[in-house]
């Protein structure tokens, strides 16, 4: 085609259209004493937000849930764009409302299996971390492949749970990696990663030097990260102003105190035995069952 428009005298230039197809967004509104003008408020600021081409409230279907809150819902139609949601969340808190997006059937079910999958890794992978270790306490002279085990273990936990624990940052989303801490969730989730660095560097001590670790700082260092790790998890916690999702909302926040419990639990028996040598017969071995008890809540975790 190109030939035959040259040889008679034109010319042909080629190009590929491409297609912008927004998004549709679910939300679930939360306000006090819902009004008109509240709505009206709402959806001009929410339309003002960039990338955002349509918002549809529903004047009709509200009601109050247990909070006293008035709850209704809306659909946004926006641009593809990975602050979009963020975005709206904070334009909606600057009228007064709540906002939590909802999300399609299919997205919600892919997010839900991200999710449990990266918990149940990171269990599994705690599990075998406890298993190592009591093979490690059964032989006085372990060989190398099990001295150097739980050194591998922890260090593929830490790279596993860094790329894959928020998705929606860098290296596998779109956000800049800092802009996570501008996000409560995000931010426990890397302080949690975190924690695992000095364990990390603790096991490649001892393996490197043997069993010579300072025992002061052994025994303190981890009761630290316990703690700060039992903490974190005690804050953890989830809400909703859509009855519909509080059950799910109360078994998730039930599993990560059951989690904070196995934390706190790892880092006060471990310091217990490097401290007083108690309880007699096995004390060595509780904080292991505890970092095992870990992992199986994690393996058998549920959204």
């Amino acid at each position: 085609m190109k030939q035959a428009i040259e040889a008679g005298g034109g010319e042909i230039r080629m190009f590929q259209a491409s297609y912008v197809i927004p998004q549709t967004l679910y939300a679930a509104l939360g306000v006090q004493d819902v009004s008109v003008d509240k709505m009206d408020r709402l959806r001009q600021r929410l339309q003002a937000v960039p990338g955002i081409r349509a918002v549809i409230i529903d004047p009709d279907r509200w009601f109050t849930n247990e909070q006293g809150l008035d709850v209704g819902g809306a659909a946004l139609f926006a641009d593809p764009d990975p602050h979009v949601e963020k975005n709206m969340i904070g334009a909606a808190r600057e009228v007064g409302f709540d906002l939590e997006p909802r999300m399609d059937g299919q997205k919600a079910m892919q997010e839900r299996e991200w999710s449990e999958l990266n918990h149940r890794a990171a269990g599994l992978l705690l599990i075998l971390l406890a298993g190592l270790g009591l093979f490690q306490l059964a032989q006085p002279q372990p060989s190398r492949w099990l001295r150097h085990g739980t050194l591998f273990v922890w260090a593929g936990l830490f790279l596993f749970l860094l790329i894959r624990s928020d998705p929606e940052y860098w290296p596998i989303g779109k956000i800049n990696w800092l802009d996570g801490f501008h996000d409560l969730e995000s931010t426990q989730h890397r302080l949690g990663i975190g924690l695992l660095l000095p364990l990390i560097a603790g096991d490649f001590w001892r393996v490197r030097h043997g069993w010579k670790v300072n025992p002061a700082l052994g025994r303190w260092g981890i009761l630290a990260i316990a703690v700060i790790g039992g903490g974190m998890l005690c804050t953890h916690l989830h809400a909703t102003i859509d009855p519909a999702h509080a059950p799910m909302i109360r078994r998730m926040n039930a599993e990560h105190l059951a989690m904070a419990s196995a934390v706190l639990l790892f880092g006060v028996s471990k310091f217990v035995w490097d401290t007083w040598k108690i309880p007699r017969g096995g004390g060595q071995h509780l904080w292991l069952l505890c970092l095992g008890a870990l992992g199986v809540i994690l393996a058998l975790y549920v959204e």
